[in-house]
């Protein structure tokens, strides 16, 4: 196997030469050839992508001097959706290579290129034409709303998107239909965005006159309100005029007045309000609107199948005299049933975050959970969520009509606008592995390979604000080469005090687990360690506990009353456990200490008289166990200087404040 490797390593340097001398045919056998020697080699898969970019390129259209169907390896008949989600996959599985593989940030570039004129529908147009293909014109453009970014479903921000099908692929090269299945693998798709939203806030998005929604911190006042209409746009930056509100109670008088963000209603030019101000970060979303009883009217209303945040206990009239009580609010999430009437209000059902995943949310069935809102409290619509609803199949565990959200619309009232947290005031039933979370924290992979695991085990994943391996999973089976399908463990409590911490919401990494009806596919890299546990002969119980001769962080000064914000800052002690847990004795711990001068290793601490520093865990102690860290000792260290009985720790696995 290591032979292969080598041989596979030497083609792949074959081919890196060969892209840079314009040979990407060439350069496409070599990485299959070095594909079929070691089949998990390293970015093969992008690289490979890279190469038929490039190749596809080469064809050459008069005027365009590149055939942009090839390109993202669609036929000239896909939609606007197939292209948006092609287009999203393959930059997706370019950007980890962009500066580690040749000519990666040109095939990247030649993307944008296609994206920007096939997404653009009198590009597209002029550009079919010059193709030579007389298939679409401009007309069927606007009467086919399901294939034009600019119609319903997009101006209603409910994007629907679907995987290209087996009719655009059959046309391709056996190479372009292998990588399409490479693509759609999704091994760790749940816990990433399926969806970018990003892609309808790119510079080209920005035209004149268009109305934009603008990220409000419910902190401040919203001076100038909620939108505004592009004047002007010039590099990154745009000019705008903001929309004012026209109130037509007194209550909403006096809402708008306190500075009050208001998101439906008939609205006008503020000509006196105008700015310049940056086109990233700060706009949401493209606003679909109608002409009110004049030209200089515009009317923002909900329309049916978008997503929408309703303000919770919602009170014009408290609201109103109060403004500040808008910044402690919090947020329902709501589908749009029925377009809005003048005389009715609207019908809304209420959304539900779908277990095991971030962003995607499902209606809550019945009646009594649908909403009513009347034509005199729209204002209670906070703003509308940019919405990829699923047709069912993109991702496993995920069914028609559930929808992706986008998260920087789901920020809590008054935080950043960078922060892309949850609307509920209050974390997740249990912290989820995060995939990949940054590039430092895909070294650990090469540490683990498809072998080490067997359907049945318990592992530890990356999960948490820290990305400490505190969550636990049951595996499932292999999905791929590297991904591997899960299922999450609960804790289970036995005791009240137990209890209590899991109702708030507390990380536990001690005690009972019980296998829950989440599953979640992960990457390799996404998995710390086997976990020691001992699994109930006559349910799905599993007990876990510190075992003797692991290396585990605890919570310094732990307290059972602690809430989450004590976890914010609190550091942890790395110790040694000397005993086996038992139910009626202390288990026995030593702690360590950082050898000096080496990171990543650790010794025990020496206390007066030489006298190791000891002490034992009761039963109730148990929860301020945050992890287990994997460790190893090395044989023949003490010839570098550090002493022979020193532990060296996983630095991924070490926690961020270490008390010293």
């Amino acid at each position: 196997m290591s032979y292969n490797k080598v041989e596979a390593l030497r083609e792949k340097s074959d081919a890196e030469k060969l892209i840079l001398s314009n040979d990407y045919i060439a350069a496409r056998t070599k990485l299959k050839k070095a594909q079929q020697l070691f089949p998990s080699l390293d970015h093969i898969t992008p690289m490979l992508m890279v190469c038929e970019i490039l190749s596809a390129s080469t064809n050459i259209i008069p005027g365009y001097e590149t055939d942009y169907y090839w390109v993202l390896q669609l036929m000239p008949s896909s939609a606007f959706t197939d292209i948006t989600c092609q287009y999203q996959k393959f930059v997706s599985l370019l950007q980890p290579i962009k500066y580690k593989f040749p000519a990666t940030e040109l095939a990247l570039k030649l993307l944008q290129e296609a994206y920007s004129v096939l997404s653009d529908k009198k590009k597209r147009v002029a550009f079919d034409i010059k193709r030579g293909t007389s298939w679409v014109n401009y007309e069927s453009f606007e009467s086919n709303p399901e294939k034009d970014c600019n119609d319903d479903k997009v101006h209603g921000n409910n994007i629907n998107i679907q995987e290209s099908g087996s009719s655009s692929s059959d046309v391709l090269s056996e190479g372009y239909k292998g990588q399409d299945a490479d693509i759609n693998s999704g091994s760790h798709a749940q816990q990433q965005d399926f969806y970018s939203f990003d892609v309808y806030r790119t510079p080209e998005c920005f035209e004149l006159r268009d109305i934009w929604a603008v990220h409000c911190n419910l902190t401040e006042p919203c001076i100038g309100g909620r939108y505004g209409q592009i004047c002007k746009k010039s590099g990154g930056e745009a000019e705008i005029t903001w929309l004012k509100p026209i109130p037509l109670t007194e209550g909403e008088r006096r809402w708008f007045d306190a500075g009050l963000p208001v998101a439906c209603g008939s609205f006008c030019l503020d000509t006196e309000k105008s700015g310049t101000i940056g086109l990233k970060g700060v706009f949401s979303y493209k606003c679909s609107w109608d002409s009110g009883v004049t030209e200089e009217l515009y009317e923002i209303y909900p329309k049916k199948g978008e997503v929408w945040a309703v303000y919770d206990d919602f009170d014009l009239e408290e609201w109103s005299y109060n403004p500040d009580i808008i910044k402690g609010c919090s947020f329902k999430l709501v589908e749009i049933i029925t377009d809005y009437s003048i005389y009715n209000g609207v019908e809304c059902g209420q959304l539900v975050k779908v277990d095991g995943f971030n962003s995607i949310f499902e209606r809550q069935t019945g009646e009594t959970n649908n909403l009513h809102i009347g034509p005199r409290d729209m204002y209670m619509l906070a703003h509308n969520v940019l919405a990829y609803r699923f047709t069912g199949g993109e991702i496993y565990g995920v069914h028609d009509g559930m929808f992706e959200l986008d998260q920087l619309a789901l920020r809590k009232p008054g935080q950043e606008l960078n922060n892309q947290n949850m609307v509920e005031d209050k974390e997740p039933d249990f912290l989820l592995p995060t995939p990949n979370p940054n590039p430092q924290r895909s070294a650990l992979g090469p540490n683990s390979a498809a072998t080490d695991f067997t359907t049945g085990q318990v592992w530890a994943t990356y999960s948490g604000k820290d990305l400490m391996p505190c969550q636990y999973v049951l595996i499932n089976n292999m999905i791929s080469p590297s991904g591997l399908s899960a299922t999450i463990l609960e804790p289970d409590p036995v005791f009240d005090f137990e209890t209590s911490w899991k109702n708030r919401n507390m990380p536990i990494a001690c005690g009972m687990f019980r296998a829950k009806e989440v599953k979640v596919n992960l990457d390799i890299s996404q998995f710390s360690h086997l976990v020691n546990c001992f699994k109930s002969t006559t349910d799905f119980i599993y007990k876990i506990f510190p075992s003797k001769g692991e290396v585990w962080a605890v919570y310094k000064n732990w307290k059972s009353g602690w809430n989450r914000g004590n976890f914010d800052n609190c550091k942890c002690w790395v110790v040694e456990i000397l005993s086996d847990f038992s139910d009626g004795e202390k288990m026995m711990v030593a702690k360590l200490t950082e050898v000096k001068g080496c990171l990543t290793f650790f010794q025990r601490v020496q206390g007066e008289d030489g006298f190791e520093m000891v002490r034992g865990f009761s039963r109730r102690e148990m929860l301020c166990f945050s992890h287990q860290i994997p460790a190893f000792r090395v044989p023949g260290i003490g010839g570098h200087g550090i002493p022979e009985s020193s532990w060296h720790l996983e630095p991924l696995a070490l926690p961020p404040n270490n008390g010293k």
